[in-house]
């Protein structure tokens, strides 16, 4: 009988563990905030489609590092009922109604034209409290501008490179 443990736990030690599975991640669609006076807000078509493209850009990335599974089961999975600055733990509540264990928010703030900023905030469920994130204040409005902020937030805060 002993003889039979020690084999058993020898086996055990020796089989190759199973690689613990990724943890989950929503990835909240960009949201803009637009602080231009209303009678400046002269591209809000485009800033829709920009903020959409940095959605998929991120998420993209992201499932691509391995890092993170990228949970993807439509429209909940990507709209928050609240925003982020708006209500924090609203945004926390909805990651755990969804099953998730970390949130990504991103959000483009738009002072004017020439003035914005990418903001983005990796919260790990179990530990709230310890967000991380940051924010890269930028010049110039077009694609390749959100496109660099959003990338050097991906890496600043998790370590992803987004290509080109």
């Amino acid at each position: 009988m002993r003889r039979a443990a020690i084999a058993l736990l020898a086996c055990l030690l020796a089989a190759p563990l199973a690689p613990a599975a990724p943890p989950s991640l929503l990835v909240a669609d960009v949201e803009l905030v637009d602080l231009a006076p209303v009678d400046q807000r002269y591209d809000q078509a485009e800033d829709t489609a920009r903020a959409a493209m940095l959605s998929r850009r991120l998420r993209a990335a992201l499932a691509a590092s391995g890092d993170y599974r990228v949970l993807e089961r439509g429209q909940a999975d990507r709209q928050p009922p609240y925003r982020y600055t708006a209500c924090r733990a609203c945004i926390i509540d909805w990651t755990r109604r969804c099953g998730a264990d970390h949130v990504l928010v991103t959000w483009v703030q738009k002072e004017s034209r020439l003035i914005l900023s990418v903001n983005m905030v990796l919260i790990d469920i179990a530990h709230p409290q310890a967000a991380k994130g940051g924010s890269v204040d930028l010049r110039g409005d077009t694609d390749a501008t959100w496109l660099a902020g959003a990338s050097q937030m991906l890496d600043r805060t998790m370590g992803v490179a987004m290509t080109p």
